[in-house]
């Protein structure tokens, strides 16, 4: 009886389990079938019409059919195509192509959109020796390079130290805006993010700076500007791209007022934030009332208030034009390289903590731990860190008596806490992170103060990261993408103003005086306000900013 029962159940049993078999085999043909391309990279990324690329990927089909290539917004003729299989694409570059995003597109979806660059359009290249006393660049090493690679530079009269001296790249937004202004052109090496290794007469060793492109390199010092040497900017792990502008038109000021002092030599020192200069916020221009005392200091304007009369109200006023850009990758997180330079300053100092960025707190480790475990790919580690707070929090705007770290034991909180422990949580994984802080604006010009958080890949660069609005953070008259969860991670829009990247290290004028500092800010700077002994009370209002026109 038993026998019997085993030979039923197994001629009962074999044949299911090998129809559950054939179709999941079949629903996996179907999903390799049906899997829109993807481009891995393009050989070379700059060249010239007429001249041949090649793009590499998968799931181009083996046949072109009615499969067509993008490039910059154009579509290709037949003619240019030379061949296509599907993994490899040769195609000679269209003559009225400019520079601009290159996609695939089949019946199956449209591919990834790497950078592609005409170097008709690429600055001029001067060769020559250079001018007396004007610096002048011999040679560049290696010619080409990702971002975060270290360069050397040499050549003659760059002075015996950088003072103000300064590297530029070609800059190219990849986006649909057409931006023919020489000062967007180009992009410097970054001091906050420790792009300037070393500094010599005749050698200056740098890192490729985040947003870099293809085209000329040339240094400025106070002597002049050097002639151009040709850098190729290569993006083995994927792009990111600055698209959708938006023109904003900004008012802000600081008032002190009531000062109480005793005796005739006290005074005040304020401490007002700008708008933060990057590729994402560009073409800036700015009015001051009065002029600050030093202009642009890591960001800042410092005012400073002597013989102080008590009924005058000092007001500082800031009125700022500008373009915002939405920022948006496109990662293949499995090629994402897994080790970074350890030795390089912008890893050390964007893994440890400060102020306002608990990295080395047990329950941070512990979470950081827990979260990321075995993990070694960086962008996987953020990836599971952002999924955690989305998955751990609850937005809640009125959690702002909260520390973060209270925020993960209560399970909610605003804005400040979700950036901040997303800042703090990957620092712990050994990721470089920070903290970025400025405002929302959304419905009818309306502002609030706004954080989020960007965290580093070699090859890349800053990776933008906005955990709470991710998480569905509600608010009326701001318009949110289809999938925030989704989006937010590793790109942001330009309903947004920047006014700080990172910790603002201010050291006090008068080291023997008082600092005024504000928690949850709009701008993460360690001084506000200063004054001296002899000053015994004041009132200071900081407004919040106004949107006076936006297009």
């Amino acid at each position: 009886m038993p026998k019997n029962i085993t030979k039923i159940s197994l001629r009962t049993i074999l044949p299911v389990t090998l129809f559950i078999l054939l179709l999941a085999v079949l629903a996996l043909s179907l999903y390799l079938i049906n899997r829109p391309p993807e481009i891995l990279r393009l050989d070379p990324s700059t060249a010239l019409p007429g001249e041949r690329i090649k793009i590499y990927g998968k799931n181009f089909g083996d046949e072109k059919e009615g499969s067509e290539i993008i490039i910059a917004g154009i579509k290709p003729t037949n003619s240019n195509y030379i061949s296509w299989s599907d993994d490899t694409i040769v195609l000679e570059v269209p003559d009225d192509v400019k520079s601009g995003r290159l996609f695939v597109k089949t019946g199956k979806g449209k591919s990834n959109g790497p950078l592609f660059i005409n170097k008709e359009y690429v600055p001029v290249v001067i060769e020559g020796p250079a001018k007396p006393g004007e610096p002048y660049i011999r040679n560049v090493s290696p010619p080409k390079g990702s971002v975060g690679q270290e360069v050397t530079i040499e050549g003659l009269n760059f002075g015996l130290s950088q003072g103000e001296g300064k590297v530029f790249f070609s800059f190219y937004s990849g986006g649909s805006e057409k931006d023919d202004t020489g000062e967007n052109n180009f992009i410097e090496c970054s001091s906050l993010d420790f792009d300037y290794k070393s500094w010599s007469s005749q050698q200056i060793i740098i890192f490729v700076p985040d947003g870099a492109t293809s085209g000329a390199l040339k240094v400025k010092t106070d002597r002049g500007e050097s002639n151009s040497v040709y850098f190729e900017v290569v993006n083995p792990y994927g792009t990111k791209l600055y698209g959708q502008k938006r023109g904003y038109q900004i008012q802000y000021s600081v008032s002190i007022s009531d000062i109480v002092q005793e005796g005739d030599t006290g005074q005040v020192t304020v401490w007002i934030p700008g708008v933060y200069k990057n590729q994402a916020q560009r073409s800036i221009e700015a009015v001051f009332d009065p002029n600050p005392m030093w202009e642009n200091y890591k960001g800042l304007m410092m005012y400073q208030i002597k013989n102080i009369e008590p009924w005058i109200v000092y007001k500082f006023t800031h009125t700022y034009w500008f373009e915002r850009y939405t920022v948006e990758t496109d990662i293949n997180s499995q090629r994402v390289n897994r080790s970074y330079n350890t030795e390089r300053k912008l890893y050390t100092y964007y893994t440890d903590e400060n102020i306002f960025t608990p990295v080395k707190d047990k329950t941070i480790s512990d979470v950081a731990y827990s979260v990321t475990k075995r993990e070694k790919n960086p962008y996987l580690k953020a990836e599971k860190i952002y999924n955690y707070l989305i998955k751990r929090l609850e937005y809640d705007q009125n959690s702002d008596t909260l520390s973060p770290l209270e925020a993960i034991a209560k399970r909610k909180g605003d804005a400040y806490d979700y950036a901040i422990l997303f800042t703090s949580l990957t620092r712990s994984a050994k990721v470089p992170a920070r903290t970025v802080a400025g405002y929302l604006v959304y419905g009818n010009k309306q502002t609030r103060k706004h954080w989020w958080s960007e965290f580093y890949i070699d090859g890349v660069g800053w990776i933008p990261v906005d955990a709470a609005l991710g998480d569905g953070m509600n608010i009326t008259g701001l318009k949110l993408p289809e999938n925030p969860v989704k989006y937010y991670f590793g790109n942001v829009d330009n309903q947004r103003i920047i006014f700080s990247k990172g910790l603002i290290d201010i050291e006090p004028i008068n080291p023997d005086g008082k600092i005024v500092r504000k928690n949850r800010s709009y701008s993460m700077q360690t001084v506000y306000e200063e004054y001296s002994n002899s000053i015994k009370s004041y009132k200071s209002l900081w407004s919040d900013i106004q949107v006076v026109d936006w297009w």
